[in-house]
């Protein structure tokens, strides 16, 4: 009776295993199911993300162009002095570069508008047998024979008719070098808005042109995206800055916007 008992006992818990497991692999089933249904319709969510899922749309690109010619005039002055003491380097080239600032401000170039961006003292070497102790330096020694002394100012010029005389003036008044030359724009954000306000307007002109050859109604804007070119040098406009024995040109900077535009079709 009692092994019946048992028997009995252990087909039920077997037959419920059983129930169990089944229950278990549609459940997971259900879940895994889920699982992908969600994906999916996130996937679509994320594709439409600052678009519209409509796809009764017109697509227009359009660009916007601004010629400026630059209004501003960057360049460096570096006076440089040799001399056989650091101080007599220091002191001359001081004045050196005292006498650059003075002439730049006479050309009415602001003190703001000028700052060092170098100041270096360098001694000077050289090989030398005289009066050396060949036993110890059978091929010479190096020796301190003088230093030289750098100093840069970074300019701006705000005349470009006076970027040629500025800089013949400044190398007449002691600069060594003159480097870096670069023309910039003060209002560059100013362009660019009216770049992107230019390609807007024409992105919508065409948009109305195109609605109206297909016979439909142009609705609102679904997504905009835009795309800035940095101002590069164009030949279409340009200015001179003359001295008596160079000329500077000065080409226009051509700002570029470009929009993409898309517009619902009603």
């Amino acid at each position: 009776m009692e092994a019946q008992y048992f028997e009995n006992e252990s087909k039920n818990e077997n037959v419920l295993t059983k129930i169990l497991t089944i229950v278990g692999i549609v459940l997971m089933a259900v879940l895994v199911i889920y699982a992908f249904v969600s994906i999916q319709n996130k996937m679509k969510e994320t594709k439409y993300i600052g678009t519209s899922a409509n796809e009764n749309t017109i697509m227009i690109s359009e660009t916007g162009t601004v010629f400026a010619i630059p209004n501003i005039a960057l360049t460096t002055f570096t006076a440089i002095t040799e001399e056989a003491t650091i101080n007599e380097a220091l002191r001359k080239n001081r004045e050196k570069s005292i006498r650059i600032t003075d002439f730049l401000k006479r050309q009415n170039v602001k003190e703001e508008d000028m700052k060092t961006v170098d100041f270096n003292v360098y001694p000077k070497y050289e090989w030398q047998t005289k009066g050396v102790d060949l036993e110890a330096y059978p091929l010479g020694k190096r020796v301190i024979v003088g230093y030289e002394a750098v100093e840069s100012v970074e300019v701006k010029i705000r005349d470009n008719n006076q970027i040629g005389t500025d800089i013949q003036g400044s190398i007449e008044a002691g600069a060594s070098q003159v480097s870096g030359l670069q023309f910039i724009i003060d209002n560059e954000e100013d362009l660019k808005n009216q770049a992107r306000e230019d390609a807007i307007n024409k992105a919508a002109l065409k948009a109305k042109s195109i609605a109206s050859k297909l016979g439909v109604g142009l609705g609102d804007v679904l997504s905009f995206t835009e795309s800035y070119v940095p101002p590069y040098s164009a030949a279409e406009k340009a200015t001179v800055g003359s001295g008596n024995n160079m000329q500077i040109v000065v080409g226009a900077n051509k700002i570029e916007v470009t929009v993409n535009v898309s517009y619902e079709i009603k």
